[in-house]
Protein backbone atom coordinates (compact mmCIF):
# COMPACT_ATOMS: atom_id res chain seq x y z
CA UNK A 1 0.00 0.00 0.00
CA UNK A 2 1.25 3.48 -0.53
CA UNK A 3 1.92 6.31 1.82
CA UNK A 4 3.13 9.57 2.11
CA UNK A 5 3.64 12.41 4.30
CA UNK A 6 3.38 16.03 4.30
CA UNK A 7 4.33 19.15 6.40
CA UNK A 8 1.53 21.92 7.51
CA UNK A 9 2.68 25.35 9.37
CA UNK A 10 1.22 27.65 12.31
CA UNK A 11 -0.84 30.43 12.93
CA UNK A 12 -1.62 32.80 15.78
CA UNK A 13 -5.21 34.62 15.94
CA UNK A 14 -5.59 38.01 15.02
CA UNK A 15 -9.19 38.07 15.73
CA UNK A 16 -10.76 35.42 17.27
CA UNK A 17 -14.12 34.13 15.16
CA UNK A 18 -16.07 32.72 17.82
CA UNK A 19 -18.06 35.57 18.78
CA UNK A 20 -19.30 36.34 15.52
CA UNK A 21 -18.09 33.82 13.13
CA UNK A 22 -15.63 36.09 11.29
CA UNK A 23 -12.50 35.97 11.76
CA UNK A 24 -8.48 36.64 10.91
CA UNK A 25 -5.09 34.72 11.22
CA UNK A 26 -1.61 34.91 10.67
CA UNK A 27 0.22 32.41 9.61
CA UNK A 28 3.94 31.40 11.39
CA UNK A 29 6.69 28.96 11.27
CA UNK A 30 5.99 26.59 13.73
CA UNK A 31 4.89 22.66 12.26
CA UNK A 32 2.94 19.54 12.44
CA UNK A 33 4.31 16.65 9.90
CA UNK A 34 2.30 13.94 9.06
CA UNK A 35 2.34 10.59 7.25
CA UNK A 36 -0.62 8.60 6.20
CA UNK A 37 0.26 4.97 5.30
CA UNK A 38 -2.78 3.36 2.97
CA UNK A 39 -3.90 0.03 4.50
CA UNK A 40 -6.07 -2.99 2.85
CA UNK A 41 -8.00 -3.09 6.18
CA UNK A 42 -11.25 -0.68 4.78
CA UNK A 43 -13.17 1.18 8.09
CA UNK A 44 -9.96 0.50 10.35
CA UNK A 45 -8.35 3.97 10.98
CA UNK A 46 -5.34 3.87 13.36
CA UNK A 47 -2.65 6.89 14.64
CA UNK A 48 -0.27 7.90 16.81
CA UNK A 49 1.00 11.50 18.13
CA UNK A 50 4.28 11.31 18.29
CA UNK A 51 4.94 14.55 20.22
CA UNK A 52 1.68 14.15 22.42
CA UNK A 53 0.82 10.24 22.52
CA UNK A 54 -2.06 10.08 25.11
CA UNK A 55 -3.91 12.91 23.40
CA UNK A 56 -7.16 11.98 21.49
CA UNK A 57 -7.14 10.48 17.79
CA UNK A 58 -10.28 11.55 17.16
CA UNK A 59 -9.49 14.39 14.91
CA UNK A 60 -6.75 11.97 12.42
CA UNK A 61 -9.79 9.81 12.55
CA UNK A 62 -12.29 12.21 11.28
CA UNK A 63 -9.66 13.52 8.28
CA UNK A 64 -9.40 10.36 6.84
CA UNK A 65 -12.49 9.56 7.03
CA UNK A 66 -13.44 12.94 5.17
CA UNK A 67 -10.60 12.43 2.10
CA UNK A 68 -11.35 8.78 1.91
CA UNK A 69 -15.10 9.65 1.18
CA UNK A 70 -14.54 12.66 -1.24
CA UNK A 71 -13.30 9.71 -3.28
CA UNK A 72 -15.41 6.95 -2.78
CA UNK A 73 -12.69 4.79 -1.08
CA UNK A 74 -14.20 4.43 2.59
CA UNK A 75 -14.80 1.08 1.64
CA UNK A 76 -10.98 0.31 0.09
CA UNK A 77 -8.57 1.53 2.25
CA UNK A 78 -8.02 2.13 6.00
CA UNK A 79 -5.06 4.04 6.87
CA UNK A 80 -2.21 4.39 9.59
CA UNK A 81 -1.13 7.82 10.33
CA UNK A 82 1.75 9.05 12.54
CA UNK A 83 1.76 12.99 13.18
CA UNK A 84 4.58 15.10 14.92
CA UNK A 85 4.69 18.46 15.63
CA UNK A 86 6.16 21.25 17.91
CA UNK A 87 3.29 22.81 18.86
CA UNK A 88 1.79 22.01 21.52
CA UNK A 89 -1.45 20.70 21.31
CA UNK A 90 -4.67 23.04 23.46
CA UNK A 91 -3.29 25.90 23.83
CA UNK A 92 -4.69 28.32 21.54
CA UNK A 93 -2.13 27.60 19.32
CA UNK A 94 -3.92 26.23 16.40
CA UNK A 95 -2.53 22.56 16.42
CA UNK A 96 -5.99 20.86 15.36
CA UNK A 97 -5.77 23.50 12.56
CA UNK A 98 -2.49 23.01 11.49
CA UNK A 99 -2.25 18.84 12.20
CA UNK A 100 -5.79 18.47 9.82
CA UNK A 101 -4.32 20.44 7.03
CA UNK A 102 -0.90 17.95 7.26
CA UNK A 103 -2.75 15.36 7.19
CA UNK A 104 -5.53 15.94 4.75
CA UNK A 105 -2.54 17.14 2.19
CA UNK A 106 -0.55 13.71 3.25
CA UNK A 107 -3.50 11.06 2.76
CA UNK A 108 -4.46 13.02 -0.80
CA UNK A 109 -1.45 12.26 -1.73
CA UNK A 110 -1.07 9.13 -0.63
CA UNK A 111 -4.24 8.42 -3.04
CA UNK A 112 -2.82 9.89 -5.57
CA UNK A 113 -5.34 12.37 -6.41
CA UNK A 114 -5.02 15.87 -6.50
CA UNK A 115 -7.41 18.34 -4.89
CA UNK A 116 -7.58 22.45 -4.89
CA UNK A 117 -5.55 24.18 -2.18
CA UNK A 118 -9.17 25.23 -0.76
CA UNK A 119 -10.47 22.11 -0.98
CA UNK A 120 -7.78 20.33 1.43
CA UNK A 121 -8.30 23.38 3.29
CA UNK A 122 -12.42 22.49 3.93
CA UNK A 123 -12.03 18.63 4.16
CA UNK A 124 -9.65 19.80 7.33
CA UNK A 125 -12.45 22.01 8.75
CA UNK A 126 -15.31 20.12 8.32
CA UNK A 127 -13.31 17.07 9.80
CA UNK A 128 -12.39 19.39 12.63
CA UNK A 129 -16.07 20.03 12.86
CA UNK A 130 -16.65 15.94 13.34
CA UNK A 131 -13.78 15.40 15.93
CA UNK A 132 -15.45 18.09 18.35
CA UNK A 133 -12.35 20.46 18.07
CA UNK A 134 -13.34 23.53 16.89
CA UNK A 135 -16.54 25.59 17.56
CA UNK A 136 -16.34 27.43 13.94
CA UNK A 137 -13.99 25.29 12.16
CA UNK A 138 -11.56 27.60 12.43
CA UNK A 139 -11.32 28.13 8.82
CA UNK A 140 -9.56 31.60 9.46
CA UNK A 141 -7.06 29.19 11.31
CA UNK A 142 -6.70 26.54 9.14
CA UNK A 143 -6.02 29.39 5.88
CA UNK A 144 -3.35 31.14 7.67
CA UNK A 145 -1.79 27.92 8.27
CA UNK A 146 -2.34 26.54 4.65
CA UNK A 147 -1.51 30.01 2.82
CA UNK A 148 0.83 31.99 5.15
CA UNK A 149 0.36 35.54 5.90
CA UNK A 150 -2.63 37.07 6.99
CA UNK A 151 -6.00 35.98 6.56
CA UNK A 152 -9.36 37.99 6.83
CA UNK A 153 -11.87 34.95 6.45
CA UNK A 154 -16.29 33.89 7.04
CA UNK A 155 -15.58 30.91 8.49
CA UNK A 156 -19.71 30.45 8.48
CA UNK A 157 -19.28 31.07 4.80
CA UNK A 158 -16.00 29.15 4.64
CA UNK A 159 -14.74 32.34 2.10
CA UNK A 160 -11.68 34.04 2.09
CA UNK A 161 -12.46 37.84 2.22
CA UNK A 162 -8.96 39.45 2.05
CA UNK A 163 -5.15 38.15 2.39
CA UNK A 164 -2.20 40.39 3.32
CA UNK A 165 0.94 39.77 2.69
CA UNK A 166 3.54 40.23 5.94
CA UNK A 167 6.54 42.33 4.82
CA UNK A 168 9.76 41.58 6.46
CA UNK A 169 10.48 39.08 9.77
CA UNK A 170 8.80 39.25 12.98
CA UNK A 171 9.02 37.04 15.97
CA UNK A 172 6.35 35.99 17.48
CA UNK A 173 5.88 35.44 21.63
CA UNK A 174 3.40 32.83 22.51
CA UNK A 175 2.39 32.15 26.07
CA UNK A 176 1.85 28.40 26.47
CA UNK A 177 -0.03 27.63 29.03
CA UNK A 178 1.11 24.28 31.36
CA UNK A 179 -3.00 23.62 31.38
CA UNK A 180 -4.46 22.33 28.06
CA UNK A 181 -7.57 24.41 27.62
CA UNK A 182 -9.63 22.97 24.09
CA UNK A 183 -11.63 25.15 22.29
CA UNK A 184 -14.62 23.31 21.84
CA UNK A 185 -14.91 23.26 25.89
CA UNK A 186 -15.26 27.87 25.22
CA UNK A 187 -18.19 29.56 27.23
CA UNK A 188 -19.54 30.69 23.74
CA UNK A 189 -22.28 32.09 25.28
CA UNK A 190 -19.94 34.63 27.32
CA UNK A 191 -17.64 35.19 24.03
CA UNK A 192 -20.71 36.60 22.13
CA UNK A 193 -21.63 39.01 24.96
CA UNK A 194 -18.48 40.91 23.57
CA UNK A 195 -19.50 40.21 19.40
CA UNK A 196 -19.55 44.36 19.23
CA UNK A 197 -16.21 44.65 19.91
CA UNK A 198 -14.99 41.96 17.30
CA UNK A 199 -17.21 43.34 14.97
CA UNK A 200 -15.22 46.56 15.04
CA UNK A 201 -11.64 44.73 14.93
CA UNK A 202 -12.61 42.62 12.19
CA UNK A 203 -13.52 45.74 10.01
Amino acid sequence: MSSASAIAYGASTVVNAIATGKGAALGVDLWTKAKVELTGKPGIIEGTILSDPGEDKNLIKSVIKRVLRRFRLEREYGAFVETDSNIPIARGMKSSSVAANAISLAAVAALGKKLSDLEVVKLGVEAAKDAGVTITGAFDDACASYFGNIVVTDNIAQKVERRFRVNGKYAVLFYAPPLKAYTAQSDVKRMKRVAPLVNVAYR
